[in-house]
């Protein structure tokens, strides 16, 4: 059965050190996060415990969905789902018009929710100059685009 969670927006250093570790914890790149380029958001149980986490980066009407992890306690339990579903209501709301990821792991995952895989020369500018882009992910995950 699915338990409740609690959604939060990350606001202070510390939020974004519970983020990071439990990004870590997951084998998620995490140190290059910073909270002045887009919007975290953390999932809690009612035990307060943190169970989920995605985040957007923004740049200017384009979107770098990351940082996508549910505990592994909770995978297969449609939490995935809703984190994405919640990220890319908010990429909406903040007039995007493009949601990109990278991915080493989670291609039909993502394939499922309506992304499309785009080869890595037709990704704009201002998303291959992301930290994730350009440094923290390797040459050979893949790139998959949804248009909004």
């Amino acid at each position: 059965m699915k338990e409740f969670i609690v959604k939060q927006e990350v606001k202070s250093s510390r939020e974004l050190e519970s983020l990071q570790n439990f990004l870590k914890s997951n084998q998620l790149p995490a140190d290059d996060l910073t909270l002045d380029k887009g919007s975290f958001l953390l999932y809690y149980n009612t035990d307060e415990k943190l169970i989920g986490s995605g985040g957007l980066e923004f740049y200017n009407d384009k979107a770098l969905l990351r940082s996508l992890a549910v505990s592994q306690e909770l995978r297969g339990q449609q939490v995935g789902k809703q984190i994405v579903t919640d990220l890319i209501q908010l990429a909406s709301d903040n007039n995007m018009k493009e949601v990109y990821l990278l991915t080493q792991s989670a291609y039909y995952f993502f394939q499922k929710l309506s992304f499309s895989e785009i080869p890595r020369d037709q990704v704009p500018d201002e998303i291959k100059s992301s930290t994730e882009f350009a440094q923290v992910c390797p040459s050979s995950a893949q790139v998959m685009k949804l248009i909004l």
